[in-house]
């Protein structure tokens, strides 16, 4: 790659190794962008490759999906405190979504918190993976399938969840996302924040961004009212976590599965949205409610699409 795919500078430099297992990401190399900062794969896999791995992306980059109830209930917490985000967000300049269109949802779990709580909403979304279908359909969700040149409506709402981070070309994603979207609309979009940092694997993700590098691509695209937050532990302290920590917290889930919940599921401040006690308990040490000044595990954007487009 000769330029970044978030600014499309070409200055970049090789930082290390990419670490990765599966074959398309052995070999690799992570390369920043001295321009915005991000950090990202190269080279990137090929379009077939990518293809083939994200067609059972679940299988290849988590050996299936987990379905013990405390995986669920964290699945499910967080996407109750993205789902409040974006409605605080939308809340704020009186924007009424009647229609939303998720990229990349997996086996919904966002999907269903937002039709829980706006049961109006017509729901479509566009998933690769077919062993998410199922599931995606007992949801309510409209599967549209634009390998078979299907397309959405223009929605409301925009939503790509924990996907920016796994493409090779962040722009062309964003600018098909954006022809869904009326004028007016919202884009939500989270990726983890750098987590190279904290992690011992690389892949699956081929683009690690930080806040300097989201706005960058957000505003190539000419999108409006950015707003962006960190969200959850810093990698600040998941980078300086020690072996007592680590082991207190594998005890900790251990005691939650068995259901002793009640030391664990305290509400705090900003887990008003978390439904249940266990949703509580297990996302508790991971602060996924908290907000932080810092870089944080979780980064998140969202964005309006101006009146009058030109996204050319």
């Amino acid at each position: 790659m000769s330029s970044c795919p978030a600014c499309d500078s070409d200055r970049l430099v090789k930082v290390a190794d990419y670490r990765g297992a599966h074959k398309i990401f052995q070999e690799l190399r992570r390369e920043r962008c001295e321009e915005c900062g991000l950090q990202f794969a190269a080279p990137m896999p090929s379009a077939p490759e990518l293809n083939t791995f994200n067609t059972s992306y679940f299988d290849n980059a988590h050996g299936g999906q987990a379905s013990d109830p405390c995986a669920q209930a964290f699945f499910y917490g967080l996407a109750a405190l993205r789902c409040e985000y974006v409605l605080r967000y939308l809340g704020k300049r009186s924007i009424d979504v009647r229609s939303v269109l998720e990229i990349g949802p997996g086996p919904g779990f966002f999907a269903r918190c937002w039709m829980e709580r706006n049961p109006h909403t017509t729901y479509f979304a566009i998933e690769t993976d077919a062993s998410c279908h199922q599931k995606l359909h007992g949801s309510g969700v409209r599967l549209v399938n634009v390998d078979n040149g299907e397309a959405p409506p223009a929605c409301d709402l925009v939503v790509l969840s924990h996907v920016l981070e796994h493409v090779d070309a962040p722009t062309r994603l964003l600018h098909v996302a954006l022809s869904y979207l009326v004028p007016g609309g919202a884009i939500f979009i989270e990726v983890p924040c750098n987590d190279w940092e904290h992690k011992t694997l690389d892949e699956p993700h081929l683009l690690f961004f930080d806040k300097k590098p989201m706005g960058c691509l957000l505003a190539r695209l000419g999108l409006e009212d950015i707003e962006m937050s960190y969200f959850g532990k810093t990698i600040r302290d998941l980078k300086n976590a020690g072996t007592r920590l680590r082991l207190w917290q594998r005890a900790r889930s251990k005691l939650i599965q068995i259901g002793f919940l009640t030391p664990f599921e305290r509400m705090r401040r900003g887990m008003e949205p978390l439904r249940s006690r266990l949703e509580r308990a297990v996302l508790a040490p991971y602060l996924a409610h908290r907000e932080s000044a810092e870089p944080a595990w979780w980064l998140r954007a969202i964005a309006l699409k101006p009146q009058v487009a030109d996204h050319s």
